[in-house]
């Protein structure tokens, strides 16, 4: 059953990874159907296989393989989102790597009984216990503060980019609400018995459910249209996976009863996931799509306080005065578009 399971995550991770790039694609090509189709796979085909997946096997155990979402996006992102001009390179195919081993290291060593809770003991373990509860508590606060930094522009673009995967990736890594529901048909289907549908848990499950993959959707559409398709993928994935993990060990408590080598080299294998992803997107230099709006090329700091200072239309400007107190460091700057974009950069040492 749980290689059923491991085979239903591989078909998410392939889904997830179409959407993105349907939305991805949907912000260059400017057309609405793309984005639409994108959205429909990422809200409700992806999350309904995905859901397969953990009524299958333990959340500690499925929630890794979103990791193969990143090995997808880096292989193919470069030839189906070829205007973002990401290449594949040898530093893709070591972060590649340590994430596919990392990926099934963990199934190695998370090998845990697939618990089906019910509706009382989902109660107990997600509602009642001061250990749930701060961790939810403390997810909470983290995202809104993080929220209200975004929504008043606090964050510099690569800290903002960060922020819109990391929010995006922790909203949807609270698997533990679907695996929950899921729990609960798997009772009701079995037993034939429909009590635990007159308590409010189980709608409460559905909302938080489906709230949080429609919230996370929206940031990750919001970085999408600004950033690169492997740098966000990467961000929102090793947050996803380590909210799953920590939520599968802290909420459900699925690694209780394992040994202590267990455990260790379980969260190395979750660090080689880690690992690599940063490696695949420390690779992409310039993560940003060019006309997003928090762009950051060194030449906007430059024109933006030349275009305010001078208050005039440049066409081509020398910075021959721009020094330091060992070199001089001349940039040719060309208007275009309303911006000002490098083009050339000399660079002379003072003698």
């Amino acid at each position: 059953m749980i290689a059923v399971g491991i085979l239903l995550a591989i078909l998410a991770a392939a889904v997830g990874t179409t959407s993105k790039q349907f939305i991805a694609a949907s912000e260059h090509l400017k057309k609405p159907w793309l984005f639409h189709l994108g959205a429909s796979l990422n809200v409700a085909v992806g999350p309904v296989v995905d859901a397969s997946a953990y009524a299958f096997a333990p959340q500690v155990i499925i929630a890794p393989f979103a990791c193969l979402d990143v090995i997808f996006n880096a292989i193919s992102a470069p030839y189906t989102l070829h205007w973002q001009r990401e290449r594949v390179t040898r530093t893709h195919i070591y972060g590649t790597a340590l994430v596919a081993i990392g990926a099934v290291l963990t199934s190695v060593f998370a090998q845990v009984d697939n618990k089906v809770y019910t509706v009382e003991e989902l109660e107990q373990q997600l509602f009642l216990r001061p250990t749930s509860l701060a961790f939810l508590l403390i997810e909470l606060a983290a995202i809104s503060v993080v929220h209200v930094a975004l929504r008043r522009k606090m964050l510099n673009p690569a800290i903002r980019g960060i922020a819109l995967g990391v929010i995006a990736g922790v909203l949807m890594g609270n698997v533990f609400f679907l695996k929950g529901l899921l729990g609960i048909i798997q009772t009701s289907i079995a037993t034939g018995r429909v009590d635990a549908w007159w308590r409010p848990t189980p709608y409460i499950l559905a909302a938080a459910a489906s709230g949080g993959a429609v919230a996370g959707h929206c940031f990750m559409r919001k970085g999408l249209g600004e950033y690169k398709g492997v740098y966000m993928v990467t961000i929102f994935e090793g947050a996803h996976i380590t909210t799953a993990c920590l939520s599968g060990c802290i909420v459900m408590e699925e690694m209780v009863g394992a040994s202590f080598w267990r455990y260790v080299l379980y969260w190395l294998s979750v660090l080689s996931i880690v690992t690599g992803m940063l490696i695949i997107n420390v690779s992409a230099a310039e993560a940003q799509i060019d006309g997003g709006s928090g762009r950051f090329h060194i030449a906007q700091s430059f024109t933006e306080s030349l275009h305010e200072g001078l208050g005039r239309r440049l066409e081509e400007i020398n910075l021959s005065e721009v020094s330091a107190p060992e070199e001089v460091v001349r940039l040719t700057l060309a208007h275009q578009n309303g911006l000002f974009q490098v083009v050339d950069a000399t660079r002379a040492m003072s003698r």
